[in-house]
């Protein structure tokens, strides 16, 4: 059999059991005949603002008030989180900017106990860096969290962290190299995007973002009240937009919803890529609107 044969068969077998077996059954043959149910990766916001204020942010954080989300709270959507996916691949803790966050470290402790073998990274823009004290690196180092940079035209010695988080023992890498250009957001403001073409365009739809015990596929969905409320928007957010931890508990579910557009792909942008030059936000609509 040609491997190209092959992999349309496997395909088809796979197309033929997720349709046929119940998502519950799935789970069950997961748990006890693979590897436990698996998440590829999700994020959360520890704070929703920044102290760079990029133009064209895909979370919004220029448009958001100071909010330092609670400790507790996330803690809580977590271990709702660990009664349907027994596996997360990667867990990033982001923004803003998560250096902002005073009681940052208090939740790197419960995550590595809910997640042992899950990868966990603060996404960071650098320049508080300077300021950490020594518990900061130890911490980092203890519960084995890497820190993920973002290379921003900016004066912080990108280069220079790196090499010295390498020497302290703790995994330090780029998230981004090059953000001397933005990718714009251009939503559509009447929602009539073709919501087949912006899922398959969309950079995020992998972004899994949890919040308030709710599972989003992607970054923008529940940071959109940002936007909303700055500029008295209405880009509306539906049941079906994401999932409520509370009264959906089955893995394969997500899994498969997660595979497809939501009903807000139709905001987004379904038309060739644009970028930016780098800069400070503006406060500006056409940052994140096509006007």
């Amino acid at each position: 059999m040609k491997l190209t044969t092959l992999i349309k068969t496997i395909n088809t077998a796979k197309k033929i059991y997720n349709k046929i077996v119940p998502y519950f059954l799935q789970d069950i043959l997961v748990r006890k005949f693979g590897q436990g149910t698996y998440l590829s990766q999700v994020e959360f916001h520890i704070v929703d603002h920044c102290n760079l204020n990029c133009a064209h942010c895909n979370h919004f954080t220029p448009l958001a008030s100071e909010n330092y989300c609670k400790i507790d709270d996330i803690v809580d959507d977590f271990k709702k989180l660990k009664i349907i996916f027994d596996n997360i691949g990667k867990i990033f803790i982001v923004g803003g900017e998560p250096l902002l966050h005073p009681e940052l470290l208090k939740i790197l402790d419960p995550l590595r106990n809910l997640y042992p073998n899950s990868e966990i990274i603060i996404i960071t823009n650098g320049i508080l860096l300077d300021k950490q004290k020594e518990e900061f690196f130890d911490a980092l180092k203890k519960y084995h969290i890497a820190l993920s940079m973002t290379h921003y035209p900016i004066k912080v010695d990108y280069e220079g962290w790196i090499k010295k988080l390498d020497e302290m023992g703790i995994k330090a890498y780029y998230f981004s190299l090059d953000r001397n250009k933005m990718r714009k957001q251009n939503l559509n403001l009447e929602g009539s995007s073709n919501k087949e073409k912006a899922f398959l365009k969309c950079h995020e739809k992998n972004c899994h973002f949890l919040r308030d015990g709710k599972l989003y596929v992607c970054t923008p969905v529940p940071n959109i009240c940002f936007l909303n409320k700055y500029f008295n928007l209405d880009f509306k957010i539906k049941k079906t937009d994401y999932i409520d931890l509370n009264k959906v508990k089955s893995a394969s579910y997500i899994n498969a919803i997660f595979k497809r557009p939501i009903n807000f792909c139709r905001y987004c942008n379904d038309k060739e890529i644009e970028f930016d030059k780098y800069k400070i936000s503006k406060k500006e609509l056409s940052e994140w609107v096509k006007i």
